[in-house]
């Protein structure tokens, strides 16, 4: 398992939350323009929100794959005859 410097789990946190809020940013200036346009509650107020929420369900996922699944402490190998420590 290779490490990791204590410097990059912050810096990817801070990047998340930065691209989660530029996108949050992004769906409410679109809800706002949603609204002007005169579309109703459920497309200016939720439809936003929704995508937002699925573009953070997204990120995570790709993130948790990306770290190694479901099992902490085992990353991904070429080699199928490495075995997992314990």
């Amino acid at each position: 398992m290779r490490r990791i410097s204590p410097t990059v789990p912050p810096l990817v946190l801070f990047g998340v939350v930065l691209l989660l809020s530029l996108f949050g940013a992004g769906a409410g200036v679109i809800s706002f323009f949603l609204l002007r346009a005169g579309y109703g509650f459920v497309v200016w107020g939720v439809l936003p929100f929704l995508a937002l929420v699925l573009v953070a369900l997204v990120l995570g996922a790709a993130v948790w794959r990306l770290a190694g699944g479901k099992l902490p402490g085992i990353g991904r190998s070429d080699n199928p005859e490495e075995k997992p420590r314990r």
